[in-house]
Formats: C-alpha cells, sequence, structure tokens
C-alpha cells in the first residue's frame, strides 16, 4: 500500500504560515487591478514514472496528475484512468500530458497507464495491464488522493479500443473491477471490418497495427480472432456496461470514422447508455477533441456518473 505520505501537495523550498485565519492582503497601490476569479482550477502536480506491474521482465510505469488544492487537507478527487493510443505499440507516454492536463486541473486525479507492447505482446495483454493498474489505484487509492468509489476510464485510438474493453468481460464468470463510466476517442471497435473502410489506412495483413495485436496474423486468415479481440461484437442485449462517452472525427485519416458510428448504431440497437460526439473536420487526435467545449462536454458526463 502507499500512504498519502507518499505526496505532499502543496511541498514548498522554504516555510509556508498554515495558520487557520490568514488575512486577506490589503491593496494600497492606485493602479492595482484586482481580480476575482469565478471559475476554479487546480494547479498540477506531475509525477512519472510509478511502477505498477511486473509481468516478466516488463516493469509497467504510472504517470500521474493531482490536483494541487489550497487547502491543507485534501478530499479525495474522482479519478481518470487514460490510456494512450500508440497502435498497441510501445506508448509515447508524455506526448498528451498537456492535453490530459487539462482534465486534471477541471479537479480530477488523471493516471496514464503504460500497457506492454503488441509487438511482443498480443492481445489481452494490454487489457491485462489496463485492469491491473485500476485495482492498484483502487488499492492504493488513499496515497494519490483518489476518491475509489469514482473511477473512471478514458482512452484514444488503441487506448480507446482497450478502454472499451476494461468493462467487457472475455469469459461469463470474469469478475471486472467496478467502472463508473468509460471514454472513448476515435476508438478501432470492429477490427474484422476496419480495413474494408474505403478510407482505411491499414491493411489488416499480419504486419498491421491488428495483425500484430492478433499475434502476426492476418485478419482474413483468422476471422473469429479478428472479431474476438473486437469491442463491437460483445455488445449484446443483457450485458452490463458503463455508460459510454464516445467521439470521433469525421475526417479521421488512421482509423474510420464508421468504426465509432457502427458501434453507436449497435450501442443503440441493443439498448446501452451512451453519448457519441462527431466531430466536424477532426482527424485522428486533432486539436477538435482537447478544446474548452469538449472538456466542459467530458467534465459534464463524468460529474453526471459520479456517486
Amino acid at each position: 500500500m502507499i500512504e498519502s505520505s507518499f505526496l505532499k501537495l502543496n511541498d514548498q523550498n522554504g516555510p509556508r504560515n498554515n495558520r487557520a485565519d490568514f488575512p486577506e492582503a490589503v491593496v494600497t497601490n492606485p493602479k492595482a487591478i484586482t481580480v476575482i476569479q469565478e471559475v476554479e482550477l487546480y494547479k498540477i502536480i506531475y509525477i512519472p514514472d510509478i511502477p505498477y506491474r511486473t509481468v516478466g521482465d516488463d516493469t509497467l510505469h504510472l504517470h500521474i496528475l493531482i490536483p494541487d488544492a489550497e487547502e491543507e487537507d485534501v478530499n479525495p478527487y474522482p479519478c481518470v484512468v487514460y490510456i494512450k493510443g500508440s497502435a498497441w505499440m510501445h506508448q509515447n507516454l508524455p506526448g498528451n500530458i498537456p492535453q490530459i492536463a487539462q482534465l486534471a486541473r477541471r479537479g480530477f486525479v488523471v493516471i496514464e497507464v503504460e500497457y506492454r507492447s503488441a509487438e511482443t505482446h498480443p492481445f489481452p495483454a494490454q487489457r491485462e495491464d489496463a485492469l491491473a493498474a485500476i485495482e492498484f489505484l483502487k488499492e492504493n487509492a488513499a496515497g494519490f488522493f483518489i476518491d475509489p468509489n469514482n473511477i473512471f476510464v478514458w482512452g484514444d485510438s488503441s487506448g480507446a479500443h482497450i478502454a472499451l474493453f476494461t468493462g467487457l468481460k472475455l469469459k461469463e464468470d470474469e469478475v471486472l473491477p467496478a467502472i463508473n463510466a468509460i471514454v472513448a476517442y476515435f476508438p478501432p471497435s470492429n477490427l474484422l471490418v476496419m480495413n474494408q473502410d474505403p478510407t482505411a489506412a491499414s491493411t489488416g495483413d499480419a504486419n498491421s497495427p491488428e495483425g500484430r495485436l492478433m499475434g502476426g496474423v492476418s485478419v482474413d486468415d483468422d476471422p473469429q480472432k479478428a472479431i474476438w479481440i473486437s469491442p463491437y461484437y460483445y455488445f449484446k442485449a443483457g450485458v452490463f456496461y458503463p455508460p459510454l462517452f464516445l467521439a470521433h472525427g469525421t475526417k479521421d485519416r488512421v482509423v474510420p470514422f464508421s468504426q465509432s458510428d457502427q458501434l453507436a448504431n449497435r450501442l443503440e440497437h441493443e439498448g446501452f447508455s451512451y453519448e457519441f460526439y462527431a466531430l466536424k473536420d477532426a482527424d485522428h487526435g486533432g486539436w477538435q477533441f482537447w478544446t474548452d467545449d469538449m472538456n466542459d462536454k467530458l467534465q459534464r458526463f463524468l460529474k453526471a456518473h459520479m456517486v
């Protein structure tokens, strides 16, 4: 277990006056402009490379973003477990820190998860890593100022594919960690047919990202395995699934928009709870996903599913 003393919020190089009746300063300068902030945003504490799992020779890490509250006694925050896309290969974990930090500034602990590369570890290794990370965070919630009753999973691209699978059972008797809701940005959801879309970039052959995820097998050579690693086919009436926030750009040059459009149609037909945002003219991971407007929508969705 990681104790809360592992992290010291508001850690300073010098002394700090923490008296409860600390007074407001009096402004005397005639040109001073008093600014009153109406919306509270947080500074961020960034902690890289926290090991959470060792599998064989692979030690996997978390990158952690924690809101830096002004109060001495910090209440736990809701937690968003973020899985960065990488075509299921080695992830550039720091690459999206500036983008996901915007959610942390709004009062969420955001945890970025490293998973094993499909070059050496085919599916479901990445799903196993994500589930292990969630369990690790639940067990060590106090040490990271996390509210264990409010945990969400968020992924983009291949990370969104894995995020979708954190709420789906591969076996009927499998026990999954409790998740409030899931967020999927431009996910590959039906790998069996992804290469058939006229805008598809991947061929689905043995050396394609999905082929490597399948263990070096062409989608066409093993369609049953392609179905097994595709979240699309697991959404059936009567199956429990957390509420889903789905977003995809209409000009995605990597994962065809149809992957989310068809998934949303299946969710609608089978009666699942979801929101679907089609971002006009947005490319794969484009700036449109990281605007204040999208963060407003995402924050509203997360808060709506907090307990």
